[in-house]
């Protein structure tokens, strides 16, 4: 059962793999963000062994609120992170969300420690046209949970075309900042093979600006900065770019180098094909 485990979990990272040139799945050169982004959650596939269950990290996320027209609540992440799970027979079932910043996994297996509170899911989606355009993956999907939350403030969407808007105003120059907030891999060791190691719980750091496309909103990682800046890293696909300081989410992390060293290219929420996927699940600006 663990081999299996391994298999079907290494799906979503292969595929992002494949379609960017490398993954950009853990924080690095971050810090434990303690109680500083409640609403940022990891994603786990849960499997029975011996009439025990067990859950194993799949990807990073956030809680997006409420789903439209009630029944439960929503989950934002990746497309990558769930579309291979239909032909890997994972069921919506079989996902789980917990946002205990404490939460991380074993490196060997998967498993999640540390973790107390778990939201069970009854299904996810992705979109249909996932993957079909390398320059547009539309990589973004939602896990529908069985209930709301209480007490945990929802991410915040972002309006139509704000990054476009945020670039007309001169606010998207190289050197701003994002928030990376997620469970993945901790990059470290020398030189540009670092090894992965799990992180203390959920991590925060921040990337600079580099370029934007129609789809991509493309940071600069610079792990090993002197400024201390940072970037994502394997098991944090899915995860938010928050607008600097704020709870505004603008993309979601897609992939990067396979070193974790260099940018990170993030999936804009703020497009039209990503707000019509998400209006079917929430309210959107």
């Amino acid at each position: 059962m663990k081999r299996r485990i391994r298999v079907v979990l290494g799906v979503a990272t292969a595929i992002c793999c494949l379609i960017v040139a490398g993954t950009a799945l853990a924080i690095g050169n971050g810090v434990p963000d303690g109680n500083g982004h409640p609403n940022v959650g990891l994603l786990a596939v849960g499997f029975e062994e011996n009439g025990v269950l067990k859950r194993f990290i799949d990807c990073s996320g956030s809680y997006a609120g409420p789903r439209k027209g009630g029944g439960g609540s929503v989950f934002l992440t990746a497309g990558h992170c769930v579309e291979f799970m239909p032909a890997a027979g994972i069921a919506g079932s079989q996902l789980w969300v917990t946002f205990d910043t404490n939460a991380t996994f074993d490196p060997d297996t998967g498993e999640v420690l540390g973790a107390t509170t778990w939201h069970h899911a009854t299904a996810f989606a992705f979109d249909p046209d996932w993957g079909h355009d390398t320059g547009n993956l539309k990589d973004y999907a939602v896990v529908l949970l069985e209930n709301t939350i209480p007490g945990l403030t929802p991410v915040q969407l972002p309006t139509a075309g704000l990054l476009d808007a945020m670039a007309a105003k001169g606010g998207m120059k190289p050197g701003v900042p994002f928030d990376n907030v997620g469970y993945g891999f901790v990059p470290n060791g020398p030189g540009g093979h670092p090894a992965f190691a799990p992180p203390p719980g959920r991590m925060f750091s921040t990337s600079l600006f580099k370029g934007l496309t129609k789809a991509w909103l493309k940071l600069q990682m610079n792990e090993n900065a002197a400024d201390g800046n940072g970037g994502s890293c394997f098991g944090d696909s899915g995860s938010p770019k928050f607008v600097h300081g704020t709870n505004t989410v603008v993309a979601v992390t897609t992939g990067g180098d396979g070193v974790c060293r260099a940018e990170s290219i993030n999936q804009r929420l703020d497009v039209a094909d990503a707000r019509a996927f998400l209006r079917q699940y929430l309210d959107v600006p």
